[in-house]
């Protein structure tokens, strides 16, 4: 059974940026908002394609395919995100 719905894995893994003063998101080779991606309510996983994991963060708008914001980064490990 899924944890976040019907699917555990929306949209598709690109790479993303994190701005730490005002929470938004940007993304390259992103798909957020459309359909069957990542939506507001989701969670997103910030990690790498090695399998190293930085955090999650609920998704709270979505501004375009490549722009989203999130609630909060207290999930995520800051100084080790940082560099990525």
């Amino acid at each position: 059974m899924a944890l976040w719905g019907n699917n555990d894995a929306k949209g598709s893994g690109g790479t993303v940026t994190l701005n730490y003063n005002n929470l938004v998101v940007v993304g390259s080779a992103t798909t957020f908002g459309q359909v069957g991606a990542a939506a507001t309510g989701d969670v997103i996983r910030f990690g790498t394609a090695f399998g190293v994991h930085y955090g999650d963060a609920v998704i709270v708008g979505i501004a375009s395919t490549t722009q989203l914001s999130i609630a909060s980064t207290a999930g995520l490990n800051g100084s080790a995100i940082s560099g990525v």
